[in-house]
């Protein structure tokens, strides 16, 4: 071959593939959402003279090109690769990649001052609401890392132990019942299905173990459901969770699938009533089903985080009303408390707005309330103990 018609050849193919990709943006259907990256993806700009003076038509015109390459997410999961294969590296973003097979999110440190602030809204909302006659609960739940804290290489720590032992004990007994669930988890945590392997979260099965303490512990004098009143079965399609969506598949050795667990001998569905939606099952099965393999299935378990949402229990053990301050740890753990109470009322004080907690109190004749937060949301997220 010539040296001509090398460089005819080669110019050739290089104008065939800026023209591709340039009639790829033009014509091809945009993707909406990385399931990935968890975000949603730039869309094609909209054209207008005041926009392109302006520069920013360009500049979002980049981000556009970047959002919808061909292949995107692949190419990314390329990239992991490499990087593990060729730099020997385990640390992607804040996410451990332990030899097991387990992706660990780092908890980050947090000071005595911090612990202080978090402990004084606890103990302030424990007796504004025993002046109402309501009893006050604590479950600080440690977290997935803090569980597997010892997986952790000493080039990469992390702190989940050191904030829980911090924290725990500044709660005032006098107002709030701190029930410790950290040791049935410790005990536990090598037995299968306790967590997932690329998801940051608990399984069901964990949640139950927890929350036999909790249900003593709430009601001491009501007669006690075991493990053997669920069956217990992993459900719908494998899938890959929130650390996975991190560092991407191409660095994950295990799936993962949900444990469902139904009530035995129930005389009625219970009642999710949720943001003029109602349901006759504490589970979205349909989302154990969705193909897209980043998607999150830990979401069967109530549905979201929603802001507010009440169950309506089939003969409950108590008559008693509950009202659950939570984070998504609960997701998991509320079916397992719900048989104990008529009513349960849950609330997400990331997402519910200007809450009047002594009002609420009395419009739903709350007789108890559960704060349930995992070990790093309550440090991380303040808005879920702000209750004013």
């Amino acid at each position: 071959m010539n040296k001509k018609l090398f460089n005819l050849l080669l110019s050739a193919g290089f104008l065939l593939f800026i023209f591709g990709v340039f009639f790829f943006y033009l014509f091809a259907g945009k993707n909406q959402v990385s399931i990935l990256e968890s975000r949603n993806l730039a869309q094609e700009p909209e054209f207008s003279a005041e926009v392109v003076q302006s520069g920013q038509y360009m500049r979002s015109w980049d981000v556009f090109f970047n959002d919808q390459f061909p292949r995107r997410d692949a190419f990314t999961e390329l990239n992991m690769r490499v990087n593990q294969m060729a730099l020997g590296q385990d640390v992607y973003k804040d996410v451990y990649v332990a030899p097991d097979g387990y992706l660990l999110t780092k908890v980050e440190q947090y000071t005595k001052a911090d612990a202080d602030k978090i402990a004084a809204r606890v103990n302030n909302v424990g007796k504004l609401l025993q002046k109402q006659g309501v009893t006050t609960s604590l479950v600080l739940v440690p977290n997935k890392s803090t569980v597997f804290e010892d997986k952790f290489p000493t080039y990469y720590p992390s702190f989940g132990r050191e904030g829980y032992e911090g924290l725990m004990p500044l709660i005032d007994k006098q107002y709030v019942q701190n029930i410790d669930v950290s040791k049935i988890l410790y005990k536990n945590k090598n037995e299968k299905n306790m967590f997932f392997y690329t998801d940051h979260h608990w399984q069901a099965k964990a949640a139950f173990l927890a929350s036999e303490k909790v249900t003593k512990a709430m009601n001491p004098d009501v007669k006690q459901l075991t493990i053997d009143d669920w069956t217990w079965k992993l459900e719908g399609l494998p899938f890959y969770g929130s650390d996975a969506r991190k560092t991407t598949s191409s660095l994950v050795s295990k799936s993962d699938q949900v444990m469902v667990a139904e009530q035995k001998n129930l005389s009625a569905p219970y009642k999710l009533d949720v943001i003029k939606e109602k349901r006759d099952s504490l589970y979205v099965m349909s989302r154990l089903t969705d193909p897209a393999v980043y998607a999150n299935r830990y979401t069967a378990y109530i549905g979201t985080d929603y802001p507010e949402l009440h169950i309506k229990t089939p003969n409950p053990l108590t008559q008693k009303n509950l009202l659950i301050f939570k984070d998504s740890y609960a997701n998991a753990f509320i079916q397992f408390i719900a048989p104990y109470y008529a009513n349960v009322y849950v609330l997400d004080l990331r997402y519910y707005k200007n809450l009047d907690i002594q009002a609420y109190v009395k419009k739903y004749d709350i007789n108890q309330a559960l704060l349930f937060f995992n070990n790093n949301s309550i440090y991380a997220t303040p808005q879920l103990t702000t209750f004013e």
